[in-house]
């Protein structure tokens, strides 16, 4: 009887707690199975991309703890040949040679274009997009027409471009004459979706490194990340507010600025309750648990010694002492409840994957558990009248 019902109550707690490790495991796993994208917007989130968003928050991006996979963009145009910077006023971005550029950080930046999508020099590499030299990839169809190829070194003249006055007309300012190597090159996939490309594609991290030297701002055009530690979102939130980002307010005007931040953290957020009030509900009950399974210990050992107080007190006729009879019905007791222990582990092995930690870390807490209230009944039971017993049973 001790055995099944030590048996029973470990498979139990097996199960209870190897739910509370599947929660936990679950919620540590979330960010990975669910992560959350976030993207910058203009204030009534209309725009994606064509904003401007200042240095000192793509820096404040690029220095949290809380993004990764940073990706952001900055438009230029480019012209093959000299250009000063007085004939600038003069130009439209219809007379570029190359009207529609950008700036990456990395090769991944543009949505649609995937790695496939690019074929680099042998002694280039797609790493070199996030570097501080003087290189891009150029659109195939235009190193055709231009009669170019990779490797080749090409002068070009830079024009960032920026929406003076917060609306959607642009302006180019000169940024510099350069000699610029030609890495790579890349083919838009024909896709059913829209896809923002550009005709040549620059490190972003160069074109700062320029405009810092020139002394003029810079702006990105578009970013997107994901957060980093998703179970610290007010945290991010709150570091996302003082760099200067807000909610989007649909109701505002449209703005070329890029100063609100979406973050698709719903799933996540429902996801993770549910999983955090579980893990709460369990961590709440164990206390009770185990109180209830020593009380059961006791309650369960009280009553099926209840049958050997005559065994007891023949024993104690015969001069044995209380304490070695304590002793002799403990020990006997003991193990019973650690083979009932070790069955409930193997059975629970067959109900469920069994974790060998989780089930020693069930088992050994028990089994003490159990035999501390196994302890308290036999010190009971033992306080009865030897003479009483034994005239009783004649």
């Amino acid at each position: 009887m001790a055995v099944c019902t030590c048996m029973l109550i470990v498979v139990f707690l097996y199960l209870f707690f190897s739910g509370l490790k599947v929660n936990l495991a679950q919620l540590a796993a979330l960010p990975e199975a669910l992560p959350i994208e976030a993207q910058i917007r203009n204030l009534n989130g209309t725009l994606t991309s064509s904003m401007m968003i200042k240095e000192s928050v793509i820096q404040a991006l690029e220095d949290s703890v809380y993004v990764k996979d940073l990706s952001y963009t900055a438009e230029l145009a480019a012209v093959t040949a000299e250009i000063s910077e007085e004939a600038t006023a003069e130009l439209g971005q219809g007379s570029m040679t190359f009207p529609s550029c950008l700036g990456v950080n990395r090769v991944d930046a543009l949505d649609g274009l995937p790695a496939e999508a690019f074929t680099f020099a042998s002694n280039a590499n797609s790493g070199m997009l996030g570097g501080a030299e003087p290189v891009c990839v150029m659109r195939k169809a235009d190193l055709d027409v231009q009669g170019l190829s990779v490797g080749d070194n090409i002068r070009m003249t830079l024009f960032t471009i920026t929406y003076p006055n917060d609306n959607a007309m642009n302006k180019l300012y000169w940024l510099g004459v350069y000699d610029v190597r030609i890495i790579g090159s890349f083919e838009v996939p024909v896709s059913e979706t829209e896809t923002r490309t550009a005709q040549v594609i620059f490190p972003v991290k160069w074109l700062r490194k320029e405009q810092a030297k020139a002394g003029s701002l810079f702006f990105a055009d578009s970013a997107h990340f994901r957060v980093a530690n998703p179970l610290e979102l007010n945290t991010f939130k709150t570091e996302m507010d003082e760099a200067g980002l807000m909610p989007i307010i649909s109701e505002a005007n449209g703005s070329q600025r890029g100063n609100a931040l979406t973050v698709n953290d719903e799933t996540f957020i429902k996801t993770a309750a549910r999983l955090k009030e579980n893990i709460a509900l369990t961590q709440i009950l164990t206390p009770f648990v185990v109180v209830i399974v020593g009380f059961l210990g006791f309650v369960a050992s009280y009553l099926l010694l209840q049958s050997r107080r005559p065994e007891i007190a023949i024993m104690r006729s015969l001069g044995v002492s209380r304490r070695s009879c304590f002793g002799m019905l403990l020990f006997e007791s003991a193990v019973l409840e650690l083979s009932g222990s070790l069955a409930g582990v193997a059975a629970a092995s067959f109900l469920v994957d069994m974790d060998a930690s989780l089930g020693l870390g069930v088992a050994v807490p028990f089994f003490f558990v159990y035999i501390a209230g196994t302890a308290v009944a036999l010190a009971m039971l033992g306080r009865f009248s030897v003479m009483q017993v034994l005239t009783a049973l004649d």
